[in-house]
């Protein structure tokens, strides 16, 4: 796999008023690598996410995506070509087909009018959709409806993915297929913000803990459950890690 960097942060930071939500930090992750993001809700997960996604500038500091180094809106748009985020809670239009939500995401993107439809397909297939591509979303298990945000999210090829929550409401056999389709994808950097230790696990590289806007912890699944105190919650070894290292900060 290729580990030339695709997004590089360069002491990147973000305040809102007196709140600092995001404290200087330095970050890159390279092509087919996957960085694990956990944290509690308030940490600063979404902040940077937003950061990362070229939607929110930082206060400080500077943002490469795809060789792009964002410094105005221009430059923003730009880097937007070079990724994908899937929200927590994708936007889904009443009425829209799977197909017709991919070629909406693939019309954002600006791909091209020929071989719209046939990249759009190729994106559902690659989800195992193909067959339901003609379906209202509506008519769609959750699970599905995921797949169809996953598929209108690699329909542009991006360099950058950016998935927030994804496996929220998937049943076990659901999250270990999403894990797979993320798997495969060897010439894109991914970033997994999440609250679902196993997930990480099964999927990252590296693993960033955030907290209260603070970087608590930063290294391998194995580092994280080395951190673990044997009278920290948790159902396995890294979750004791995570909240062994979010305990230590608090206290």
């Amino acid at each position: 796999m290729g580990s030339h960097s695709i997004i590089t942060l360069n002491r990147v930071s973000r305040d809102f008023g007196r709140l600092q939500a995001l404290a200087p930090l330095d970050l890159e992750v390279g092509a087919g690598r996957v960085l694990g993001l956990l944290g509690p809700n308030g940490a600063g997960k979404t902040t940077l996410m937003s950061i990362m996604a070229c939607e929110l500038a930082p206060s400080t500091g500077t943002v490469t995506v795809g060789g792009t180094t964002v410094t105005d809106t221009s430059a923003a748009r730009r880097a937007r070509r070079r990724l994908a985020l899937m929200p927590q809670r994708p936007a889904s239009v009443p009425g829209f087909s799977a197909l017709d939500t991919v070629e909406y995401a693939a019309w954002t993107k600006g791909l091209p009018t020929r071989g719209r439809r046939e990249a759009c397909m190729e994106a559902l297939d690659r989800v195992g959709l193909a067959a339901q591509a003609k379906r209202p979303l509506r008519t769609l298990s959750g699970g599905m409806v995921q797949r169809v945000h996953l598929a209108a999210a690699l329909v542009s090829r991006p360099a950058l993915l950016l998935l927030d929550e994804p496996t929220v409401g998937l049943d076990p056999a659901q999250r270990i297929a999403f894990r797979g389709l993320v798997e495969g994808l060897e010439d894109t950097a991914t970033v997994l913000a999440t609250h679902l230790v196993e997930d990480v696990r099964a999927l990252s590289d590296e693993i960033m803990v955030l907290d209260a806007g603070q970087v608590r912890f930063r290294g391998t699944t194995t580092q994280l459950e080395a951190r673990a105190n044997s009278e920290a919650p948790g159902d396995n070894q890294l979750e004791r890690g995570y909240m062994s290292v979010l305990s230590q900060e608090q206290s």
